[in-house]
């Protein structure tokens, strides 16, 4: 599908920049559970470098090559921006985990995050680039670039808090807004318009029930994830009223997906797609029940632990793997 992707001895490089991040990640799991680690990473911080050495490369992978050639043809290889971004990934995760298990506010911890800063900036020139040949729509492909433009957001929040810049906010909330943008901002964005693609065959939704609830869906999803950044920063109040249609629009995708994508794919990529849409739902639950807990003299439904445990596990492993996984085995 469209250019060729860089290979290393015939496989993708993003493969296996994904399948040798699962192995960092399983390692340091596992001899952080039973003290083993030779960097002590809270849950938290494990998210962050399942984000950065797993899920990232892997969606970097399925990202629509739109490069144009000479006279608007497609160029025969990637773009230049592209390519950078693929053979940085794997050496700017390693250093930005490197960097969690420095002393917090030390020099070397931040600039051992501004790699990956350097190549999530490199993920959104591309979607600049995208633009600007393209255009903005059609809104299937307006999602992946969203995806391309919010990972640098997650960049910039793991900076911060390696940094011990707080902006008002609890070090754990900084913390976790890297996580947010990791899977959320870019994961979620990027499997909406993979998913948009399939529907309308690559180009634009058409005029039935479910382009328009996809069409509706993708513009909840890419504007609610800035909505929801913003209501957490501004107010409660505001939180909750962007989590509202963001969670519906998620809920959306998910009938879509399940509606649309899985009849017409495979048996295994179909299966981990409804798997997927069911995950996101129950993590949209959480989400929405955090952000009614926000509220002044509201009862506390979930608590940022639980948030941690529950909502991320889920997103994590229940939506934001296998989608990306099932969309791999579609290519």
């Amino acid at each position: 599908m469209g250019s060729p992707r860089p290979r290393l001895a015939g496989w993708r490089v993003t493969d296996l920049t994904a399948a040798f991040g699962a192995v960092v990640w399983s390692v340091l799991s596992l001899t952080t559970t039973f003290g083993l680690a030779p960097i002590s990473l809270s849950p938290v911080e494990l998210y962050v470098v399942f984000g950065t050495f797993v899920l990232v490369p892997l969606g970097t992978g399925l990202v629509p090559l739109e490069h144009r050639g000479p006279a608007g043809t497609t160029a025969g290889t990637p773009s230049r921006l592209y390519a950078v971004a693929v053979y940085g990934q794997f050496p700017a995760a390693a250093a930005a985990v490197v960097a969690l298990g420095l002393p917090r506010e030390s020099l070397a911890a931040v600039a051992l995050v501004l790699p990956w800063l350097g190549v999530t900036a490199v993920l959104a020139a591309l979607a600049f680039q995208n633009i600007r040949s393209r255009g903005i729509g059609p809104l299937p492909a307006l999602a992946v670039d969203a995806a391309l433009l919010y990972v640098p957001v997650a960049s910039i929040a793991l900076l911060f808090s390696v940094a011990g810049i707080d902006l008002g906010f609890a070090p754990i909330i900084v913390l976790l807004t890297a996580v947010h943008f990791h899977y959320a901002g870019f994961v979620l964005p990027l499997v909406v318009g993979l998913a948009g693609r399939v529907i309308a065959d690559g180009g634009a939704f058409d005029s039935t029930l479910t382009g328009h609830i996809a069409a509706a869906s993708t513009v909840a999803v890419v504007v609610g994830i800035l909505a929801v950044a913003v209501g957490i920063t501004v107010s409660p109040i505001l939180e909750f009223v962007a989590v509202v249609p963001f969670v519906a629009g998620v809920a959306g995708f998910a009938f879509v997906v399940t509606g649309g994508v899985v009849p017409v794919v495979p048996r295994l990529p179909g299966a981990l797609l409804v798997a997927a849409s069911l995950s996101v739902c129950v993590g949209m639950a959480f989400a929405l029940a955090f952000a009614y807990s926000s509220l002044p003299g509201t009862t506390v439904l979930v608590t940022i632990p639980e948030m941690v445990r529950w909502h991320g596990a889920v997103n994590a492993f229940g939506f934001a793997l296998p989608a990306l996984v099932a969309f791999r085995l579609l290519e």
